[in-house]
């Protein structure tokens, strides 16, 4: 992935090769619309958008599963992710506030409440979690404390996210409000979407496993990904389609 937009860290020196499997390329093209391409992207765009995206999201495992073992986990968890973006602030401060929003999401589904619970490599983040083990893993690693003042509402410009928020605004001016509820459901796609009702949950764990199955088929691992970690990879996914 280029550094522009920030989604992984350096290279890795691991090379899976896996045949392409093209099961998120609807939402891809959705995606693309939401951040500025035209209406109905081209299939074999999105085809090959899907392809780019699951390689590089192999390779950015791959760098967390050798963080993992050097730090003898017994599964890759968010730890991983954050070591690797922790020379980037503004990328890494992104990722925060995108851990944030998660936490609050699960305390809403909640109905408000916060669930304390053991963590497994099997079992989902639990409300406001995901907050706590960034802040609890970048105090054991900040000597200097620039990334635990990430977390702070601090003036750090983040110009691609700007240049996003801008382009969406200007794409949605002259809309009707039935062309405005066809992009907001666009900019609503992703890897896997996190539903606001009961009704929709069994169909978020549906694309939980279809995320996984679709990132792991076929790669061997010596340490697997907790749930954590599928999350964050689906965050990188989605702003891999951003970039």
């Amino acid at each position: 992935m280029s550094n522009k937009d920030g989604n992984t860290a350096p290279g890795s020196s691991h090379q899976a090769k896996t045949n392409p499997q093209h099961w998120f390329t609807t939402e891809i093209q959705q995606m693309m619309y939401g951040f500025g391409d035209c209406r109905k992207p081209l299939y074999d765009t999105a085809v090959l958008v899907e392809e780019i995206v699951k390689q590089q999201m192999i390779s950015l495992l791959y760098q967390a599963m050798d963080v993992a073992i050097m730090r003898n986990a017994r599964f890759i968890g968010l730890e991983e992710f954050l070591f690797l973006l922790r020379k980037d602030k503004i990328k890494l401060k992104r990722f925060l506030q995108y851990m944030g929003l998660k936490d609050l999401k699960a305390i809403a589904l909640k109905g408000g409440e916060e669930e304390e619970s053991p963590e497994t490599p099997d079992k989902p983040p639990s409300a406001k979690k995901r907050s706590r083990m960034c802040h609890d893993f970048l105090s054991s690693i900040d000597q200097t404390g620039e990334l635990i003042s990430l977390f702070e509402d601090i003036d750090e410009k983040d110009e691609i996210k700007h240049e996003r928020l801008l382009r969406a605004e200007l794409r949605t001016r002259g809309m009707d409000q039935k062309q405005y509820m066809e992009y907001f459901e666009a900019r609503q796609a992703s890897f896997n979407r996190v539903f606001h009702s009961i009704e929709e949950r069994s169909d978020r764990r549906y694309k939980t496993q279809r995320f996984k199955e679709w990132l792991l088929t076929g790669i061997n691992l010596e340490v697997k990904p907790n749930p954590h970690a599928l999350e964050v990879l689906s965050y990188f996914s989605y702003e891999t389609v951003a970039q």
